[in-house]
């Protein structure tokens, strides 16, 4: 792995939030967990067909000895690789979209600030940096 290649990716920016990041904060994230990645690769190799989610089209030519490659790797800051965690791609956003969520239903001052319009709710999908580099 390249670690320069990696943060050049995105334009030197985190691949999900686009927050700018300095090659001595970045930190190299696998798209496909590396915690999960062998048993995810091979069986979507052996069930093409069933859609697992875990796998983003982009990723589909992985073969189980490609953790490391180029195309799995993202650059990242350290907020949204810890929340990423183990997640795969799908799983991430739909964290990320359940947050606004969580905040009103478990926390009072979310509430209380949402009540006195010093937050707005403005509830949309989750598109991440490298999408929209895409588009």
């Amino acid at each position: 792995m390249n670690r320069n290649e990696v943060y050049k990716k995105c334009n030197k920016r985190c691949a999900y939030c686009g927050d700018k990041i300095k090659f001595k904060d970045m930190q190299v994230d696998h798209i496909i967990p590396k915690s999960n990645f062998t048993r995810i690769v091979k069986t979507q190799k052996m069930h093409p067909t069933v859609d697992l989610r875990q796998i983003p089209d982009f990723l589909g030519h992985l073969t189980v000895d490609d953790l490391n490659h180029i195309d799995n790797l993202h650059p990242s800051c350290r907020v949204c690789n810890k929340a990423k965690d183990s997640f795969h791609l799908q799983l991430f956003r739909t964290e990320l979209e359940a947050q606004v969520y969580r905040a009103r239903m478990y926390s009072r001052n979310y509430r209380f600030a949402l009540k006195y319009k010093q937050v707005r709710e403005t509830p949309k999908p989750i598109i991440f940096y490298f999408e929209k580099m895409k588009q």
